[in-house]
């Protein structure tokens, strides 16, 4: 029989599962053929991680050093790992597919067998009930910083050229963006993973357009903010919003995304495909007037993006699909965004997005920010 271990090196999103806690630096974790656990932690680190982390043994790095020494070898990362998995002597190790290029060359050189795969820890998909209360907290940090940019939209005024003035000076993106990190700061958001996404008019058109510039009333204006929580799982929600009076057009996107999100919840359950719920979502918009497709110059219109993928401690996590165009059978404890959109070069975007969590008979929205597009 072929003795398996797993080995990660790094400080993402497997580090933090397989430890159990948070640790700034990359560092080693190692799961060997019995199955214990182990991680090599640096003095800084080394204290704290024999308190907090969820594995079996905690080495230090400056005792493997020192038994590198003695034995005449460099203590480089390569030499104790290579060490720590000596005593275990696994026939394969399985690796993280973004695992470090160089650790893994001279791992390989050292004449170790790793086998990159695509999901090193399949338990991450299905959350735990104190994990999916983790992202409910994410989510409504998130929500915080909704409000200090709803408070803004509302205090603004509207210039005679239609640019938005507020406290006497243009209304642009990037003040959005940084009140909304601010408000998520002071209430325990971590990290921001580059966003959020204040994006309006034209910008609005593409689904991942960061937003810049001045911010006009009478259009759609794009707020997706994705931060981490205090507990590293992430947040994710997005809202369209409106300062000023909508056109029949903005109304009629609106509601055709907001009726689609609607449908998706709806028909979430242990058990669905999510591609079937895709697929209905789809459907759902081209009935309402809004196919997809691709105009002139080759740009895309409509949506042409999926309606969901998982959440977790990472803002894509596991499983990536949760509601596309590619099969996956949802599970209790999936917890998956919500997010149809509706997308028009030059014109703008529409797109509403809730996290929500899979359950036996259907789902646990853990978003609870209203929908609506006229801001006062």
């Amino acid at each position: 029989m072929t003795k398996k271990a797993k080995l990660v090196h790094g400080n993402g999103a497997d580090s933090y599962y397989g430890a159990g806690m948070y640790i700034p630096d990359p560092f080693t974790w190692y799961q060997d053929a019995t199955g214990k656990t182990h991680i090599i932690l640096s003095a800084l680190e080394v204290d704290r991680g024999r308190k907090h982390a969820t594995v079996d043994r905690v080495h230090a790095m400056g005792d493997l050093s020192e038994k590198l020494k003695k034995a005449d070898k460099k203590p480089t990362n390569a030499n104790m790992i290579a060490a720590l998995i000596a005593e275990d002597g696994p026939d394969e190790i399985e690796v993280p597919s973004d695992f470090p290029a160089g650790l893994y060359a001279s791992l390989v050189e050292l004449g170790l067998n790793l086998k990159p795969v695509t999901t090193l820890f399949e338990g991450r998909a299905v959350k735990t009930p104190e994990q999916v209360e983790k992202l409910r907290t994410a989510q409504q940090i998130n929500q915080k910083g909704f409000g200090r940019a709803f408070e803004i939209f509302r205090a603004a005024e509207i210039a005679s050229d239609n640019t938005l003035f507020w406290n006497g000076d243009a209304l642009t993106s990037e003040i959005i963006q940084n009140e909304m990190n601010v408000e998520i700061l002071r209430h325990g958001g971590k990290a921001f993973n580059d966003g959020p996404i204040v994006a309006g008019g034209a910008q609005s058109a593409d689904p991942h357009e960061r937003g810049h510039g001045p911010l006009k009333a009478h259009e759609f204006i794009i707020i997706d903010s994705f931060p981490q929580g205090p507990e590293v799982y992430n947040g994710d929600l997005t809202r369209t919003i409106l300062k000023g009076t909508p056109t029949q057009w903005h109304l009629d996107i609106y509601e055709a995304v907001k009726t689609a999100q609607q449908l998706a919840l709806d028909m979430i359950r242990e058990g669905v495909n999510g591609k079937d719920i895709n697929t209905a979502v789809m459907q759902s918009l081209e009935e309402s007037g809004f196919p997809v497709g691709v105009d002139e110059q080759g740009r895309n219109y409509g949506m042409f993006h999926g309606t969901g993928h998982g959440v977790g401690l990472e803002v894509h996590d596991f499983p990536q699909g949760t509601i596309s165009r590619r099969d996956c059978i949802l599970q209790a404890g999936h917890v998956t965004s919500v997010e149809p959109g509706l997308y028009y070069p030059e014109k703008g975007g529409c797109r509403i997005e809730d996290v929500a969590a899979v359950t036996k008979d259907g789902v646990d929205n853990l978003t609870t920010l209203p929908k609506e597009l006229v801001i006062g």
